[in-house]
C-alpha cells in the first residue's frame, strides 16, 4: 500500500507544478521573451476622400518593455523612398546644420522626420522617412496619415508607403501600404484676394495691414452687404450651397497703399481666385487694375475697385465680370459704400 501511494504522488506533483506554472506565467508581460515581436498590418490599403485621415491598424505579436519605433517612407513610382527633409546648411550626410521638412501635395505624415526624431545619432538615414513611436507594452498600433484637400479635380490618386524597422526597433516589420485618394467635391464657392510677395521699397510685408497694403473683399446680395473681409491676407469670402439662389456681387478693392511705393513694379501683384472644391480653380490677375503708385480708394483713387457677378443656382455658380465676360477683368468705378461709411466700418 505504501508503494502504491508513492507511485501515485509523483504524477500528482508534476500536474500540480505544471498547473501552477501555467497559471502564473499566462499573460505575464514582465517575463522577457526571446526575439522581437512581429507587427502584422491588418489593412494594407485604405481608400479615403481628400481631407480625410487614412488609418492603418497593426497588431503587435506581444507587448515589450521598450517603446516601438516604426519607420515610414513615402515611395516614388519606382518604389524607391523619396527625400522628406532637406538640409538648410551643412553637409547632408553628417547631421550638421538644420533640416526642413519637404511638403507634399497629397499627404502630410504627422510624425517627426528621421532628423527631427533624433535618429541621426544612430546613422544617416538617407534623408528619407519619418519615425512613429509608440509606448512600451502597446498591443495595437494605429498609424494615421493625413490627406490634403485641394480645389483641383485630379482623379483618383494612389500614394504608396513602406513600413520598416529602425536600428533600435523592438519589433519587426517590412510592409508596403497604399492610400487611395478620391477627389473631394464641394458645394460652396470660395473667393480669395491675395497680394503677398516682396515688392515694396520700404521692405515691409505687403500683407501687414498697418505697414503694408490694404485690399478688401465685399459680398453683396439683394442690395445688402452680407459679408466683408477687411483684415486678412488673403481676404476670403464664401457663398454656401445653403445660401439663397440668385445674383451675388463680389467687390475687390484696393483701399490704401499706406504710403508705400515700388520702383520695380508699379502694379500690385494681386489676384482673385474662385474655387469650388474638386470642381474648378480659376485665378484672375488684377494687377493692371491696381497701380500701386496711384494709391487706393482711401488715397483718392476712385478707380481702385473691380466687381464680379456670381449667379447661384443650387450648387452651380456662374461667375462674370462687370463687362459680362466670364472670369475676366473689369472695372467697377461706382462703388456702393461712400468713403466715409467704409472708413467708419474699417476703423
Amino acid at each position: 500500500m505504501k508503494n502504491i501511494n508513492k507511485k501515485i504522488s509523483y504524477p500528482l506533483i508534476i500536474v500540480f507544478m505544471l498547473s501552477l506554472c501555467t497559471f502564473s506565467c499566462e499573460d505575464d508581460d514582465s517575463i522577457a521573451r526571446r526575439g522581437k515581436p512581429a507587427l502584422t498590418i491588418l489593412n494594407n490599403s485604405v481608400t479615403v476622400t481628400e481631407g480625410e485621415i487614412a488609418v492603418f491598424t497593426l497588431d503587435v505579436e506581444y507587448g515589450v518593455s521598450e517603446k516601438i519605433d516604426i519607420r515610414i517612407d513615402i515611395l516614388d513610382t519606382d518604389g524607391n523612398p523619396v527625400v522628406t527633409a532637406n538640409p538648410t546648411n551643412g553637409d547632408a550626410t553628417t547631421g550638421d546644420g538644420f533640416y526642413d521638412r519637404v511638403l507634399f501635395d497629397a499627404i502630410e505624415v504627422p510624425y517627426p522626420t528621421w532628423f527631427e526624431s533624433g535618429y541621426f545619432e544612430y546613422g544617416y538615414q538617407g534623408g528619407s522617412g519619418y519615425i512613429a513611436s509608440f509606448p512600451a507594452f502597446t498591443e495595437t498600433i494605429e498609424l494615421n496619415i493625413e490627406t490634403l484637400q485641394d480645389f483641383i479635380q485630379e482623379g483618383t490618386e494612389t500614394i504608396n508607403l513602406r513600413l520598416s524597422a529602425t536600428s533600435l526597433m523592438e519589433a519587426t516589420i517590412q510592409e508596403d501600404i497604399s492610400i487611395i485618394i478620391n477627389d473631394y467635391v464641394g458645394n460652396d464657392l470660395i473667393a480669395n484676394l491675395n497680394w503677398a510677395g516682396d515688392y515694396l521699397d520700404s521692405g515691409a510685408d505687403p500683407c501687414d495691414i498697418d505697414a503694408g497694403l490694404d485690399l478688401d473683399l465685399e459680398l453683396i446680395y439683394d442690395g445688402n452687404y452680407i459679408q466683408t473681409s477687411y483684415n486678412n491676407c488673403p481676404e476670403q469670402l464664401i457663398i454656401l450651397s445653403s445660401d439663397a439662389d440668385g445674383t451675388y456681387t463680389i467687390d475687390a478693392s484696393f483701399w490704401t497703399a499706406n504710403g508705400n511705393t515700388s520702383i520695380d513694379s508699379n502694379n500690385i501683384p494681386v489676384s482673385i481666385e474662385f474655387m469650388k472644391d474638386g470642381v474648378f480653380f480659376e485665378s484672375v490677375d488684377l494687377s493692371s487694375l491696381f497701380p500701386l503708385n496711384d494709391g487706393g480708394l482711401n488715397d483718392g483713387n476712385g478707380n481702385a475697385i473691380t466687381s464680379f457677378s456670381v449667379e447661384k443656382n443650387g450648387n452651380t455658380y456662374t461667375i462674370t465680370d462687370s463687362n459680362n465676360a466670364q472670369i475676366a477683368q473689369g472695372r467697377f468705378s461706382d462703388y456702393r459704400l461712400s468713403l466715409e461709411e467704409k472708413r467708419l466700418i474699417k476703423n
